[in-house]
């Protein structure tokens, strides 16, 4: 298993020894788009601890998208064959066009999972009655829907083999998921904050309409349990997640044969991994 560690800021304070990948940027936010000089510094402080390298790009405004394409440029001049994970239909057109030796990677925007676990209720029909209100039943069809994606359909399968996309990144459901890809897919998994939904804008900027500031660098928004809502959130700048820290373990991840890659979106619970596997 491949371990990977995501980073959004340069990673000098970091120790790497036991990563097998760095990801470098996000995968949500079009303000957290790296400059190209911090992009380069981290690029070759990953290479000179021979480290693999993959850059992170979110959905974007035509605008932001200039920057996307400065910033692959930047390293496609010293490695025309790094990977990059794309969440946007427009930047994979571009990537296509201008730089045909990467390794496409298909974000978890695009891999169109069902992620709310507080569904899990409604889809197995375990809602309880509130006051005269009296649960709908669902089919086991909506079920199986919320078990899949996109990803495991033959004929989008077949596009993704064309456009020579060998890797999609998705996340880890609390119901049983259903992964039916060819061998020569792999998948990506991330832990232990996985993604339910994103908006272009985060609550600070809609409610204050400044410009951004990176608070979401420093600041976690913690919806907790309750009795109608048995799982937590987590908000973190543009995005709602939620913990698989007490949901997803090593030996659940091992049944789906191509899962190949985990990859830690906290640095604390990629310490504490570090810890105990010493």
């Amino acid at each position: 298993m491949e371990l990977a560690l995501e980073v959004k800021e340069n990673i000098k304070n970091i120790n790497v020894k036991k990563i097998d990948r760095i990801y470098f940027g996000d995968s949500f936010c079009q303000n957290l788009i790296p400059k190209k000089r911090v992009l380069l510094e981290t690029y070759k402080t990953i290479c000179d601890n021979d480290i693999n390298f993959t850059l992170n790009t979110p959905y974007v405004t035509d605008d932001y998208l200039k920057e996307v394409l400065i910033n692959i440029e930047t390293i496609y001049k010293h490695n025309e064959t790094f990977e990059v994970v794309f969440n946007d239909w427009g930047v994979f057109y571009e990537l296509k066009q201008r730089f045909p030796n990467l390794k496409l990677v298909l974000g978890r925007l695009l891999t169109k999972q069902r992620t709310d676990p507080n569904a899990l209720k409604i889809i197995t029909n375990k809602q309880e009655q509130i006051k005269d209100i009296v649960p709908k039943k669902v089919s086991k069809s909506l079920y199986e829907h919320f078990q899949g994606s996109v990803i495991n359909d033959k004929v989008f399968q077949k596009y993704l083999m064309g456009n020579n996309i060998k890797r999609v990144e998705i996340e880890y459901l609390v119901w049983n998921m259903k992964l039916q890809l060819p061998n020569n897919i792999k998948a990506s998994i991330y832990y232990p904050y996985a993604h339910i939904t994103t908006t272009r804008n985060c609550g600070i900027l809609n409610m204050t309409y400044t410009k951004c500031n990176k608070m979401c660098r420093d600041i976690k928004i913690e919806y907790p349990s309750d009795e109608q809502h048995p799982f937590s959130y987590t908000v973190i700048g543009n995005t709602v997640y939620y913990n698989l820290e007490n949901i997803m373990t090593e030996d659940k991840i091992k049944k789906y044969r191509n899962i190949d890659r985990v990859i830690f979106n906290d640095i604390e619970s990629y310490k504490k991994y570090v810890n105990r596997n010493k």
